[in-house]
């Protein structure tokens, strides 16, 4: 119920202070059982009254009240006899304004306020007894046949500055307005009582409202502004939408001044009217402008009746009850104190926080704050829509449990029903429930009809559970599940799966998932990411909406770390499972242990280090030769380095020692399984930066750099190829000191890079492009190489490495990188790629991929809006060389204000080299959930797409 019973109601209606002020002129003078009552009830429900005892004496004794007077209970002994002489009773002077106090402000308007002294009041009582009064203009109270005469009274009015009267300062801009356009066309002064009972006035600007495109009329090329709101009694507020979203508008609770007592476990009740009438101890009758405030509850209508014997209250026309986060609107409502609830019939709601609103015949606010809605609707749309509606019997809203329930339910779309169900229920807000998720339905050629169905099982406030049951018609039924678990220094995820006898496959399929990072103690740091599946083709044939690994390598590694401020120690376990049959399994890591540190020297210098133990292990099935080689290596390098730097370039020496010695299995006949390696690294990184200015007002700098690099040569043919590999040449490698990675080939190099690069920088000092060329120069053969069977490089220099990157602005890049046949100057390899990423809904990528005799592809993905409501995305993965679209996906999302849908389809070609097709549906409605296709994950390798869902679900 709105308002909580107290202890003792205080009587704060007109009765004591009209009556003081009409016994001077009353023509029948009433018993003394009616003069200057100040009453209190009682926890047992008892009127306990007092009279002015001083005044009782300087009265005389009146006579007996008629019987249609107020029954009341008599007071204490000390209350004056029937007999008691009649009271005197002085008349009292005009009441005075109360000053307003002057507020200092810069640009501040001074607005002049008059008051009217108060007229004398001549009343007289009913024939029954009772008191019937009015607050007249001034705050006077007017009672019984004076009510006709205070029409004419002068009323309480805003002046000209040319008037003298009182004044009072309001600052010229109001901070808490509402969120508006930002389109002025107007301002007024607004005034009100402050919590003192002094006039607390302000300058508001009116600022035009800017209607949704529904509203909009046909055929306008102009927006559509009006500076009225139909909705404003929901507490709707339009705002201006800079970026074009679907909801041009949110609900706004009005801001009230505090009073000190909303905090209060059992605040005081305050009521106020414009005219009441009430008996003592029975029932009190209010009219017009009817209001009541305990704490932070406010309740209004347009007339009242409370019955002070059964604690009960009825409110007729124009009803609203706000709380925090909480209006209700009716056409009456009746309020049981002794219980706390309340009955609104014919009622409108708005849940302002969660964006809820709806509508029933009857609303019951419970004892323990819950809605009951009967014969009602629930809704996440704006006032100015319902396109979908939860109609109901009766739907229960608990924001303490942050849960709905409904029964005999049907949900409309645009006014159409698309679900029933005798039992319902759904969040209100973000917090966890166990229950159904919304089912998902797809469909493939390889698996026919997908249908899953998620409960989500809420265990405790660190740990859930969702067990999904997914039928495919063509399989069979698939259970995937995942658990999530959160305890102060660690997060877990356990994802697993299993569908017994796959129909198509014949056979079981499985998968398991362990996801885990912790931090047990301070400095110590914990990892675990494992991934496996039953066969190679589990992610091809089934798919998956779980958080796991889809690489042709699953990972599955642990590590455990120690930090310190210049070093630091790991030690990994590192397994994997391949379910590529065109690609080896790489070693096993049981274990790698690595200790990292570094160190200054002096003002310039450094010394850093790493040291590594690793044995590798793998599957010796199928293979021969090299590839069966399996042990143990240890590495360790030392390396110090001095910069010299200036604001025109730098100057950078660095001495490395490279050292790895083995311990091997399996070692080729007549090679040593004890093999080592001790190589110094020298190197020499120096660059010059010039500078010139721009017609523009922009920078341009030329930066030639020049890079010597020398690394003796050493045999390592007899060194196996752990995890060691050869990149793609590129400008950035033209300045490594090792042309391999890993750490079973370290480069032999006698050689000079050169490299000159020019940058282009704005007004502003943004970089808006970059251009680079370098080449390398050798003095040497390149003996060393990843397979020993290769022949030494014999070439004098490389190829040319070139670079281009262009900003257009801050949302589209450019880049283009290529490299160049050092002979004929042809182009080997090449990379295109444009990149547009305003926000998370306007994104495209396009990357053209071209490498001699290997590769020519093109990969296109975009998400882009068509309009407001519409988004289209998609994905494009072309082999020019073959001429085979590799995968096609193209989808479109449709999003108001309050519901989603979005269809995508795709087809791809699988690792069989054969074409699969599917259909993808996802609907969402709004702050009740969505249900679609479960299988689209394929969706995520759309740039961006991951994101924009990610932020989406916040």
């Amino acid at each position: 119920m709105p308002f909580a019973k107290r202890s003792t109601y205080t009587l704060t209606l007109a009765i004591s202070a009209a009556l003081v002020s009409s016994y001077a002129t009353a023509e029948n003078k009433p018993s003394e059982q009616e003069m200057a009552w100040s009453c209190s009830m009682t926890k047992d429900g008892e009127w306990d009254c007092s009279v002015n005892e001083e005044l009782v004496e300087q009265t005389e004794a009146a006579k007996q009240a008629p019987q249609e007077s107020v029954a009341h209970k008599p007071v204490s002994s000390t209350t004056p006899s029937s007999e008691a002489a009649p009271v005197e009773i002085k008349t009292v002077s005009p009441a005075q304004a109360a000053p307003i106090p002057r507020v200092r402000q810069e640009n501040v308007v001074s607005v002049p306020i008059t008051t009217q002294s108060r007229p004398s009041v001549k009343a007289k009582a009913t024939n029954n007894g009772v008191w019937d009064c009015v607050a007249g203009a001034n705050g006077e109270w007017l009672c019984n046949d004076e009510i006709e005469q205070a029409q004419q009274q002068p009323q309480l009015a805003i002046e000209t500055p040319t008037q003298t009267n009182v004044q009072t300062t309001v600052p010229a801009v109001v901070t808490h307005q509402p969120i508006q356009t930002a389109e002025v066309i107007g301002s007024e002064w607004q005034c009100g009582t402050s919590p003192s009972g002094d006039w607390d006035c302000h300058k508001v600007n009116i600022h035009a409202i800017s209607l949704p495109q529904s509203q909009q009329r046909s055929g306008s090329s102009e927006p559509l502004y009006n500076t009225e709101n139909p909705y404003s009694h929901l507490d709707w507020a339009y705002y201006r939408n800079p970026q074009g979203q679907q909801c041009a508008g949110r609900y706004l609770e009005p801001s009230y001044p505090i009073t000190g007592d909303e905090h209060l476990d059992n605040p005081p009740l305050y009521l106020e009217a414009d005219q009441s009438s009430t008996i003592i101890g029975g029932l009190s009758r209010l009219q017009g402008g009817v209001t009541m405030r305990q704490g932070g509850r406010r309740l209004s209508a347009s007339s009242a009746e409370l019955d002070q014997v059964t604690n009960k209250a009825r409110l007729e026309g124009n009803v609203k009850f706000r709380e925090t986060g909480l209006l209700m609107l009716s056409d009456s409502a009746q309020i049981d104190t002794s219980n706390s609830e309340a009955i609104f019939n014919n009622a409108q709601y708005v849940i302002h926080e969660d964006g809820f609103r709806g509508s029933a015949d009857r609303i019951i606010r419970l004892e323990d704050e819950r809605l009951r809605i009967e014969n009602g609707d629930y809704t996440y749309c704006p006032p100015f829509s319902d396109a979908w509606k939860l109609e109901a019997d009766s739907i229960v809203l608990d924001q303490n449990e942050g849960v709905g329930k409904a029964e005999d339910t049907v949900i409309r779309v645009g006014g159409v029903p698309i679900f029933y169900a005798p039992y319902f229920t759904f969040p209100i807000d973000n917090r966890r429930k166990s229950g159904f998720l919304y089912p998902s339905v797809g469909y493939s050629t390889d698996g026919g009809l997908d249908l899953a169905v998620p409960y989500y099982f809420n265990i405790a406030s660190n740990m859930d559970d969702t067990l999904t049951a997914r039928y495919m018609a063509d399989r069979g039924l698939l259970l995937e599940n995942e658990f999530r678990y959160m305890n102060k220094w660690s997060r877990n995820t356990l994802n697993t799966a299993y569908l017994s006898s796959d129909k198509s496959f014949n056979d079981d399929r499985w998968l398991l998932g362990i996801n885990h990072s912790g931090k047990p103690a301070e400095r110590w740091g914990t990892s675990i990411d494992f991934s496996a599946v039953s066969d190679d083709d589990y992610f091809e044939d089934l798919d998956t909406n779980l958080e796991v690994s889809r690489q042709d390598h699953l990972d599955q590694r642990a590590d455990i770390t120690y930090s310190q401020k210049n070093w630091s120690f790991r030690a990994r376990v590192h397994d994997y499972q391949t379910i590529d049959n065109d690609s080896k399994s790489p070693y096993k890591r049981l274990p790698q242990l690595t200790l990292k540190g570094e160190n200054e020297l002096g003002d310039a210098g450094e010394f850093k280090y790493i040291a590594e133990y690793t044995q590798f292990d793998r599957d010796l099935s199928g293979l021969t030769g090299r590839d069966r080689i399996i042990g143990d290596r240890r590495f360790i390098m030392p390396t110090v380095n001095y910069l010299w730097q200036a604001p025109w370039g730098y100057i950078k020496p660095e001495l490395s020692l490279w050292s790895s010695s083995y311990s091997l299995d399996n070692q080729l006949s007549s090679l040593s399984e004890s093999p080592s390696v001790n190589v110094p690294i020298l190197s020499l990184d120096s660059t010059v930066i010039f500078e010139r200015a721009l017609s523009n007002g922009g920078t341009q700098t030329l930066e030639p750099r020049i890079y010597g690099l020398y690394v003796p040569e050493e045999d390592q043919d007899e060194i196996p190829d752990f995890d060691t590999s050869e990149p793609d040449f590129s400008y950035n490698s033209l300045f490594r000191h090792n042309r391999f990675s890993g750490k079973d080939r370290i480069g032999d190099a006698k050689q000079i890079s050169l490299g000159l690069a020019s940058r282009f920088y704005g007004q502003d000092g943004n970089e808006k492009g970059s251009l680079s060329i370098g080449q390398a120069y050798y003095f040497a053969d390149r003996k060393v190489q990843l397979d020993p069977a290769s022949p030494d490089s014999t070439e004098g220099q490389s190829d040319i490495a070139t670079e281009a990157v262009w900003y257009l602005n801050q949302n589209f890049r450019a880049s283009f990188d290529a490299i160049l046949d050092n002979n004929d100057f042809s182009n080997t390899e090449s990379n295109l790629r444009l990149r547009y990423n305003s926000d998370l809904d306007h994104r495209f990528d396009f990357s053209y991929r071209y490498e001699e005799d290997t590769r020519k592809q093109t990969d296109l993905s975009f998400i882009w809006p068509l309009n407001g409501s519409w988004t289209a995305m998609g994905r494009w993965l072309h082999d020019i060389e073959e001429n085979d679209n590799l995968e096609s996906a193209l989808g479109l999302e449709y999003e108001s204000c309050c519901w989603k849908v979005s269809f995508a389809g795709r087809r791809w070609l699988d690792d069989k080299d054969n074409y699969d097709t599917g259909m993808f549906l996802n609907f969402t409605l709004k702050g009740l959930g969505s249900f679609g296709s479960g299988s689209n994950g394929f969706l995520n390798d759309i740039i961006g797409y991951e994101e924009r869902e990610e932020h989406n679900d916040k």
